[in-house]
């Protein structure tokens, strides 16, 4: 079975409907970064539009609770209320949910320091290496080259 060119598979009504949802969550995401309380914009996002509901996500119970708070404005601002709506589907938004969706965030590695290599143990590894540049560096890294020029 050959595969389908992405132009023809893109064209089908079921991705065309995900396209026109996707475009309607980024336009009430950019209203709603618009709207919102500028302290809870960065903890918060639309996420979904579950029919008639807008769904809005926030990173803590804390965001969560302030974003309630301030829900009838906010739907009242996503609806477009006073504005001629772009969309016919914003007229259609009756209600608003505020769900929390804890994002983890990622702990940044911090690196351990390692212990200083004995010189020695640099030295022996140096004399088992056939003459290089390695070899050159690690002889100088352990204070050897010091002792085989002095012997030459």
């Amino acid at each position: 079975m050959a595969p389908e060119p992405i132009s023809k598979l893109l064209g089908t009504a079921e991705l065309q409907a995900i396209a026109a949802r996707l475009d309607d969550i980024k336009r009430l995401q950019r209203r709603y970064r618009a709207i919102a309380p500028e302290s809870l914009v960065e903890a918060s996002r639309v996420c979904a539009i579950d029919g008639t509901v807008v769904v809005v996500c926030a990173a803590n119970g804390a965001v969560a609770a302030a974003l309630r708070q301030v829900a009838p404005r906010l739907l009242e601002g996503l609806r477009g209320a006073g504005k001629s709506a772009k969309s016919s589907t914003d007229q259609d938004i009756t209600s608003i949910r505020i769900e929390v969706q804890v994002t983890i965030p990622q702990r940044k590695r911090i690196p351990v320091a390692r212990g200083e290599v004995p010189r020695e143990k640099l030295g022996e590894v140096a004399d088992r290496l056939a003459d290089s540049p390695l070899k050159q560096t690690l002889e100088k890294m352990s204070g050897q080259a010091r002792k085989s020029r002095s012997t030459r």
